[in-house]
């Protein structure tokens, strides 16, 4: 009978749910994480939660990771130690909130929330002299995925036009540009990016960014995204154009993005990620009052959302039910791509 660790933070409800779907199935261990020996390690067959790299060492039956994040920044940097190991991540839990938190952070920005705010404590009653409306706005969005399908699909609802930049690869392995003008020809339908008025590959990004008034960073953590938005990149945009990331911080260098905030060369930012976690005490950008900072909140994992966690639960129990019945697993992460 297999053997699967719950490392992941579970409630009885979620624990009770694991012993009536797969108790008859696999052994369920649930350790007290500073108590795990080596000796119960090495008899895992899967684990759901993040291991550490020493543990991983010495769990030398491991075939199956189910983190409980989208990101699987820690594992990029443990691929020596993965060799035989599928990992997999919940990556379809976190669209919709995050999605919610853009246009509610845009929005708060558009009609000045977050100073109307500072004047209500200060008990002043004063008209902010310019308002903006998301209607006939231009939205550049910085990855296709889960995260940057939902924040399309509800930003068309608003009456914006969407654009998305991605990479895709063709069967030979070389980068296509796909668009979803062209879609008899393109390797993507439109029909798997319903929301998205125009797709395009990263090679083609500076074309976008001059007609764009949102830019919409929900991109991984690869060596490709890193820097992405260079100091270059940020002067092509709008002077009011606004700059959202919700993706990793790793997206744009932060000296970069002061520098262009201070020239004016965009309108501000709304940032969750940030090259440095947390934000030094010392950086300007906590003082401009066109930027609104939040701590890495926008995917609120677990005691953050309950239907987050529900979903993270659901997808963890549905690779369960592969893993156990030797089907393929949902959301497998290539270690090579980097997500």
């Amino acid at each position: 009978m297999k053997k699967v660790m719950i490392l992941a933070e579970c409630g009885s409800e979620v624990r009770q749910q694991l012993a009536e779907r797969f108790g008859g199935k696999c052994e369920l261990i649930f350790p007290e994480r500073k108590s795990v020996s080596e000796e119960l390690l090495q008899r895992m067959d899967a684990v759901i939660g993040e291991p550490e790299r020493e543990e991983i060492l010495a769990m030398s039956s491991l075939r199956w990771i189910q983190i409980t994040w989208a990101g699987a920044d820690k594992y990029m940097r443990m691929k020596d130690v993965l060799s035989g190991i599928t990992l997999t991540n919940v990556s379809g839990a976190f669209g919709t909130i995050i999605a919610e938190y853009v246009i509610g952070s845009v929005i708060a920005m558009y009609r000045a929330f977050p100073g109307y705010y500072e004047n209500q404590k200060k008990h002043v009653w004063r008209k902010c002299d310019h308002a903006v409306t998301l209607y006939g706005k231009k939205a550049l969005i910085l990855g296709t995925g889960d995260i940057g399908r939902n924040i399309a699909n509800r930003l068309k609802a608003f009456g914006v036009s969407t654009a998305g930049i991605h990479r895709q690869k063709s069967s030979d392995g070389d980068t296509v540009c796909v668009s979803a003008s062209n879609t008899d020809s393109s390797p993507i339908r439109s029909r798997e990016f319903p929301r998205f008025d125009q797709l395009d590959t990263s090679d083609h990004l500076d074309d976008y960014l001059p007609d764009a008034d949102l830019v919409i960073g929900c991109l991984p953590r690869t060596p490709d995204t890193t820097g992405l938005m260079s100091r270059v990149r940020l002067a092509l945009m709008k002077p009011d154009a606004l700059f959202v990331n919700v993706g990793r911080g790793n997206l744009v260098r932060s000296a970069d993005l002061i520098d262009a905030l201070q020239e004016g060369a965009l309108g501000g930012a709304i940032l969750d990620v940030f090259e440095t976690e947390p934000l030094p005490e010392d950086s300007p950008l906590w003082d401009m009052e066109n930027v609104m900072i939040t701590p890495h909140i926008s995917g609120p994992s677990f005691g953050g959302n309950q239907q987050v966690q529900d979903t993270i639960w659901e997808i963890c129990m549905e690779n369960m039910e592969h893993f156990l019945n030797q089907e393929p697993l949902q959301h497998v992460v290539d270690l090579e791509a980097g997500y």
